[in-house]
Protein backbone atom coordinates (compact mmCIF):
# COMPACT_ATOMS: atom_id res chain seq x y z
CA UNK A 1 0.00 0.00 0.00
CA UNK A 2 2.93 2.42 0.88
CA UNK A 3 4.49 1.83 -2.66
CA UNK A 4 1.30 2.57 -4.33
CA UNK A 5 1.12 6.02 -2.34
CA UNK A 6 4.76 6.28 -3.05
CA UNK A 7 4.14 6.01 -6.71
CA UNK A 8 0.80 8.01 -7.01
CA UNK A 9 2.58 10.98 -4.99
CA UNK A 10 5.49 10.97 -8.00
CA UNK A 11 3.00 10.60 -10.95
CA UNK A 12 1.32 14.08 -9.48
CA UNK A 13 4.43 15.37 -8.58
CA UNK A 14 5.71 14.79 -12.23
CA UNK A 15 2.88 15.52 -13.44
CA UNK A 16 3.36 19.15 -12.20
CA UNK A 17 6.59 19.76 -13.09
CA UNK A 18 7.17 21.99 -16.64
CA UNK A 19 7.84 20.13 -19.69
CA UNK A 20 11.03 21.72 -21.36
CA UNK A 21 10.36 22.67 -24.68
CA UNK A 22 12.11 20.82 -27.19
CA UNK A 23 15.88 21.32 -28.33
CA UNK A 24 16.16 22.72 -31.58
CA UNK A 25 18.82 22.40 -33.61
CA UNK A 26 19.79 23.94 -36.90
CA UNK A 27 22.54 24.10 -39.20
CA UNK A 28 24.50 26.32 -41.81
CA UNK A 29 27.46 26.64 -44.33
CA UNK A 30 29.04 29.24 -43.34
CA UNK A 31 31.71 29.23 -45.66
CA UNK A 32 28.84 29.68 -48.03
CA UNK A 33 27.50 32.97 -46.84
CA UNK A 34 31.22 34.09 -46.67
CA UNK A 35 31.41 33.68 -50.16
CA UNK A 36 27.85 34.79 -50.99
CA UNK A 37 29.26 38.26 -49.37
CA UNK A 38 29.80 41.23 -52.11
CA UNK A 39 32.76 42.40 -49.47
CA UNK A 40 34.07 38.89 -49.88
CA UNK A 41 34.69 39.40 -53.74
CA UNK A 42 36.55 43.18 -53.36
CA UNK A 43 38.53 41.30 -50.32
CA UNK A 44 39.54 39.02 -53.02
CA UNK A 45 40.70 41.50 -55.15
CA UNK A 46 42.78 43.35 -53.15
CA UNK A 47 44.52 39.82 -51.46
CA UNK A 48 45.29 38.83 -55.35
CA UNK A 49 46.44 42.25 -55.69
CA UNK A 50 48.84 42.38 -52.84
CA UNK A 51 50.00 38.39 -53.19
CA UNK A 52 50.91 39.48 -56.77
CA UNK A 53 52.93 42.43 -55.71
CA UNK A 54 54.80 39.98 -53.30
CA UNK A 55 55.47 37.68 -55.53
CA UNK A 56 56.59 39.84 -57.98
CA UNK A 57 59.16 41.55 -55.45
CA UNK A 58 60.50 37.91 -55.24
CA UNK A 59 60.76 36.80 -58.29
CA UNK A 60 62.95 40.48 -58.64
CA UNK A 61 65.17 39.22 -55.75
CA UNK A 62 65.85 35.90 -57.23
CA UNK A 63 66.32 36.96 -60.67
CA UNK A 64 69.14 39.62 -59.20
CA UNK A 65 70.30 36.43 -56.98
CA UNK A 66 70.91 34.23 -59.92
CA UNK A 67 72.60 37.48 -61.99
CA UNK A 68 75.04 38.11 -58.85
CA UNK A 69 75.71 34.21 -58.61
CA UNK A 70 76.19 34.41 -62.67
CA UNK A 71 78.57 36.98 -62.81
CA UNK A 72 80.43 35.16 -59.99
CA UNK A 73 80.75 31.89 -61.69
CA UNK A 74 81.89 34.30 -64.95
CA UNK A 75 84.14 35.94 -63.15
CA UNK A 76 86.24 33.60 -61.03
CA UNK A 77 88.90 32.54 -62.72
CA UNK A 78 90.00 36.28 -63.22
CA UNK A 79 89.55 37.20 -59.70
CA UNK A 80 91.90 37.02 -56.52
CA UNK A 81 90.72 34.72 -53.50
CA UNK A 82 89.80 37.75 -51.21
CA UNK A 83 87.77 39.09 -54.12
CA UNK A 84 86.12 35.48 -55.00
CA UNK A 85 85.64 35.11 -50.84
CA UNK A 86 83.94 38.66 -51.02
CA UNK A 87 81.88 37.90 -53.65
CA UNK A 88 80.92 34.67 -52.18
CA UNK A 89 79.73 36.88 -48.90
CA UNK A 90 78.10 39.18 -51.48
CA UNK A 91 75.60 35.90 -52.60
CA UNK A 92 75.03 34.27 -49.27
CA UNK A 93 73.74 36.99 -47.92
CA UNK A 94 71.73 38.19 -50.68
CA UNK A 95 70.48 34.70 -50.40
CA UNK A 96 69.56 35.02 -46.65
CA UNK A 97 67.46 38.55 -47.53
CA UNK A 98 65.37 37.00 -50.46
CA UNK A 99 64.73 33.55 -48.29
CA UNK A 100 64.08 35.92 -45.18
CA UNK A 101 61.89 38.38 -47.27
CA UNK A 102 59.70 35.09 -48.64
CA UNK A 103 59.07 33.84 -45.49
CA UNK A 104 58.12 37.63 -44.19
CA UNK A 105 55.60 38.01 -47.59
CA UNK A 106 53.98 34.89 -46.43
CA UNK A 107 53.85 36.26 -42.59
CA UNK A 108 52.04 39.21 -44.20
CA UNK A 109 49.96 37.84 -46.58
CA UNK A 110 48.10 35.66 -43.93
CA UNK A 111 47.82 38.94 -41.82
CA UNK A 112 46.57 40.64 -44.69
CA UNK A 113 43.85 38.15 -45.69
CA UNK A 114 43.07 37.78 -41.70
CA UNK A 115 42.35 41.21 -41.48
CA UNK A 116 40.17 41.70 -44.66
CA UNK A 117 38.10 38.63 -43.67
CA UNK A 118 37.51 38.93 -39.51
CA UNK A 119 35.12 41.41 -40.34
CA UNK A 120 33.56 39.48 -42.92
CA UNK A 121 33.49 36.71 -40.89
CA UNK A 122 32.45 38.52 -37.75
CA UNK A 123 29.47 39.95 -39.78
CA UNK A 124 28.18 36.08 -40.68
CA UNK A 125 28.83 34.88 -37.56
CA UNK A 126 26.67 37.94 -35.66
CA UNK A 127 23.86 36.76 -38.39
CA UNK A 128 23.97 33.20 -37.37
CA UNK A 129 23.26 34.01 -33.88
CA UNK A 130 20.65 36.64 -34.40
CA UNK A 131 19.34 34.19 -36.65
CA UNK A 132 19.58 31.43 -33.94
CA UNK A 133 18.25 33.90 -31.49
CA UNK A 134 14.82 34.22 -33.37
CA UNK A 135 14.40 31.28 -34.05
CA UNK A 136 14.76 29.71 -30.58
CA UNK A 137 17.31 26.98 -32.06
CA UNK A 138 19.46 25.39 -28.91
CA UNK A 139 22.35 24.51 -31.20
CA UNK A 140 23.38 25.27 -34.77
CA UNK A 141 25.99 23.18 -36.40
CA UNK A 142 28.80 25.16 -39.40
CA UNK A 143 28.75 22.14 -41.86
CA UNK A 144 31.29 23.80 -43.77
CA UNK A 145 33.62 22.53 -41.08
CA UNK A 146 32.82 18.89 -42.17
CA UNK A 147 32.51 17.61 -38.67
CA UNK A 148 29.78 16.08 -38.97
CA UNK A 149 29.73 11.78 -38.87
CA UNK A 150 26.12 11.51 -37.87
CA UNK A 151 22.65 14.03 -37.37
CA UNK A 152 19.04 14.07 -36.85
CA UNK A 153 17.09 16.15 -38.62
CA UNK A 154 18.11 19.60 -38.74
CA UNK A 155 16.47 23.21 -40.04
CA UNK A 156 18.84 24.18 -42.54
CA UNK A 157 19.16 28.58 -41.38
CA UNK A 158 21.66 29.53 -44.40
CA UNK A 159 18.13 31.18 -46.05
CA UNK A 160 17.54 33.04 -42.68
CA UNK A 161 21.09 34.21 -42.62
CA UNK A 162 21.09 34.88 -46.14
CA UNK A 163 17.77 37.21 -45.72
CA UNK A 164 19.49 38.81 -42.36
CA UNK A 165 22.57 39.61 -44.57
CA UNK A 166 20.49 40.63 -47.92
CA UNK A 167 22.05 38.06 -49.64
CA UNK A 168 19.62 36.55 -52.53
Amino acid sequence: MKKILFLLAFLATAATIPVKSQTKFGHVNSSEIVQALPETDSAQVILKTYGEELQKNVQTMQTELQNKYAEYQNGQAQWSDLIKSTKMREIQDMQARVTEFGEQAEVDYREKTQQLLMPITEKVKKAIEDVAKEGKYSYVFDTSTGAFLYTTESDDIAPLVKKKLGIK
